[in-house]
C-alpha cells in the first residue's frame, strides 16, 4: 500500500547472504536506512500480430517515491509475515487480476541497491522476478486501490529504443480505467530508473527472458 497513508511493515533480509532474519521493519525507516528487505516484480506481456508487447503501469500521484511515472506491469514489497502468494497478492491489489503459478516463469532474484541523499533515500532489496505471457485485454484490467492510475502496452521493440535513446517516445495502446485510446508515451513518463546504469543488468535479463520464452 501507498505507505503516506499507512504504515506497513516488511521482512529485513541479511544483505550478504540473501536471508531473510524474521524481523519487521517500518517500510520507510528501511528506505531511509538501507535496511535489505524482499520486492517482487511481474512482467506481463502478450503477442500482438508477432510482435511483443510489455503491459507498463502508470504509478499514482499519491506515491511517495516515483509518482506518476510508467513502470513495470506488477512491483511491490512482501508485507511482514507473508510466505505464498507474494506476486499474486500484488497483482490482484494493482491490477486487479488472479495469477496461477502455472503461468509465471521465475526469473530469480535480483540484488538492487540505490542511494538518492537529495531524497533521503537509500533502498537496498532482494527483488524476486517474474514474466508471464498473458492474453488479457487491456480493458480487463481493474485499479481501484489508489496503486496505479493507468496501464498501457508498447512493443518491446520500441521500449528498447527508448531506453537507447534511439528513440524519444512510444506508441502506445493505453487504458486509464474508463476509455482505450492509442497514446504516444514521452521519454518523461518512463520511470527514471529504467535508464539508471545501474538497471542495465535486470533489464537485459527480463528483455532476453521474454524474448527466450515468446
Amino acid at each position: 500500500m501507498i505507505s503516506k497513508t499507512k504504515q506497513e511493515f516488511i521482512e529485513e533480509w541479511d544483505w550478504l547472504t540473501g536471508k531473510p532474519l524474521g524481523i519487521p521493519v517500518d517500510r520507510s525507516v528501511a528506505h531511509k536506512e538501507g535496511i535489505p528487505h524482499e520486492g517482487v516484480h511481474l512482467w506481463i506481456y502478450k503477442i500482438i500480430a508477432g510482435q511483443i508487447w510489455i503491459l507498463l503501469q502508470k504509478r499514482s500521484s499519491q506515491k511517495d517515491l516515483y509518482p506518476s511515472v510508467l513502470d513495470i506491469s506488477v512491483g511491490g514489497h512482501v508485507p511482514f509475515g507473508l510466505n505464498e502468494g507474494k506476486i499474486q497478492k500484488e497483482a490482484s491489489e494493482e491490477l486487479g487480476i488472479d495469477v496461477n503459478d502455472e503461468e509465471l516463469a521465475d526469473l530469480g532474484y535480483f540484488r538492487y541497491e540505490e542511494k538518492i541523499p537529495q531524497m533521503d533515500l537509500f533502498h537496498r532489496e532482494f527483488q524476486h522476478i517474474w514474466i508471464m505471457n498473458s492474453n488479457i485485454e487491456i480493458d480487463d484490467y481493474s485499479f481501484s486501490d489508489g496503486e496505479v492510475e493507468a496501464v498501457c502496452f508498447i512493443r518491446l521493440d520500441d521500449f528498447i529504443s527508448v531506453l537507447s535513446g534511439e528513440i524519444s517516445c512510444a506508441e502506445s495502446l493505453y487504458y486509464d480505467g474508463k476509455d482505450v485510446y492509442k497514446k504516444k508515451i514521452e521519454f518523461e513518463e518512463f520511470h527514471p530508473l529504467f535508464f539508471s546504469p545501474g538497471m542495465k543488468e535486470y533489464l537485459t535479463k527480463i528483455i532476453e527472458a521474454i524474448r527466450q520464452n515468446s
